[in-house]
């Protein structure tokens, strides 16, 4: 009887043990310091930089230690933040859609910089067969540029608070970093800033700098926002900074995105309306809110208006006022078409992104 005593005891404490261990090991992935991907924390550092001219290999000029810097009020900005993960340098890729991005915010704005930094070290090759990177390469405003972010943070409110690895705990690292990195762009160099899956429609060079877009009756949007290097432009980009860091979320997806940008403003504007900010830019100092039309004339769940021929006519009238249009990558990003489909984006492209375009045709690539 002790014997059959002293075995339920030991399976008893086995099982304890086990549950502890348990217990142990899911602190450590998902609340621990050290939980941060240790790759994807190495991925955004310079300790595996490549010589240039080793192979043909050309890496990209750090914006922050280039001839040419962005000029302050004067650039467009576009950031790349996906980690390179398998060996060997990064080589300079993107997709028809990113480009498109780049050349038509170039096409449509000649007198502005466009600058797209990558956020690793990234290479290019001087017998790369790209004709997307060519039809870059041929606007003279179109800058390709690598950062170095813990360079970058420097001498900016959130300096402290990135170096002690707070970021490094997200689960959406790829967004939550770019979410941060178009904060301190902006706070560096203010300008207007924009995501890799819009279309530029028409020139943005004479609309006041201070400026962001509703999604919706609720929410502001941060695929497009606008300050001024100096002012309350300046004043704002800090106040992003500042929540970014407060209210840093590592396991929601959009809250250091538009949920931040949201709360900001409304703050700053003293007013929880939507109506009232776009109304009257007085409401707000002078920063403006633009409506739904302006940046997001299709909601999230009407993405696909934008490739489907059948709801081209609808879409091109409901956009035809628009500054851009906004293509909801998370969503979209897996539905290609063939160029020459007769769609609305096929439209835009062909427009605001012809060298792209043709591009993608000449070389078979879906858009």
């Amino acid at each position: 009887m002790f014997s059959q005593a002293f075995q339920h005891f030991l399976r008893a404490r086995r099982m304890l043990l086990l549950y502890l261990g348990l217990c142990a090991l899911i602190f450590f992935v998902f609340f621990s310091p050290l939980s941060v991907s240790y790759v994807s924390r190495e991925c955004y550092m310079d300790t595996q930089l490549y010589e240039s001219d080793n192979g043909g290999l050309k890496r990209l000029e750090d914006v922050l230690l280039s001839q040419i810097i962005p000029p302050p009020g004067r650039s467009i900005f576009f950031h790349e933040t996906k980690c390179h993960s398998s060996d060997g340098p990064n080589i300079f890729k993107l997709s028809a859609r990113q480009a498109c991005s780049i050349e038509s915010a170039a096409l449509n704005n000649p007198n502005f910089q466009v600058f797209l930094l990558f956020a690793i070290p990234t290479y290019t090759l001087d017998d790369q067969n790209d004709p997307i990177l060519d039809a870059l390469r041929s606007y003279k405003n179109v800058n390709l540029r690598y950062l170095n972010i813990w360079r970058y943070v420097k001498d900016t409110p959130i300096e402290k608070w990135f170096k002690e690895g707070h970021l490094f705990r997200s689960k959406f690292l790829t967004e939550h970093m770019s979410d941060l990195l178009r904060l301190i762009t902006l706070y560096r160099f203010g300008g207007i800033y924009m995501d890799l899956d819009v279309v530029v429609l028409r020139s943005m060079e004479l609309v006041p700098l201070n400026y962001v877009g509703a999604h919706d009756n609720v929410t502001l949007g941060n695929a497009v926002i606008s300050v001024e290097p100096i002012g309350i432009g300046h004043e704002i980009s800090e106040l992003f900074l500042d929540y970014y860091q407060k209210h840093y979320s590592a396991d929601v997806y959009v809250s250091n995105g538009p949920t931040l940008v949201s709360h900001v403003v409304k703050r700053f504007c003293n007013h929880t309306s939507m109506k009232q900010m776009q109304e009257d830019p007085k409401n707000c100092r002078g920063f403006k809110v633009f409506n739904e039309t302006a940046f997001y004339p299709l909601q999230w769940p009407q993405w696909q208006h934008f490739i489907l021929p059948e709801f081209k006519k609808d879409t091109l009238e409901k956009t035809k006022d628009s500054y851009l249009i906004h293509f909801w990558n998370k969503s979209s990003y897996k539905t290609l078409f063939k160029v020459g489909t007769d769609n609305a984006y096929g439209s835009y492209a062909s427009a605001n992104c012809p060298k792209t375009y043709a591009a993608a045709a000449a070389a078979g690539t879906d858009f």
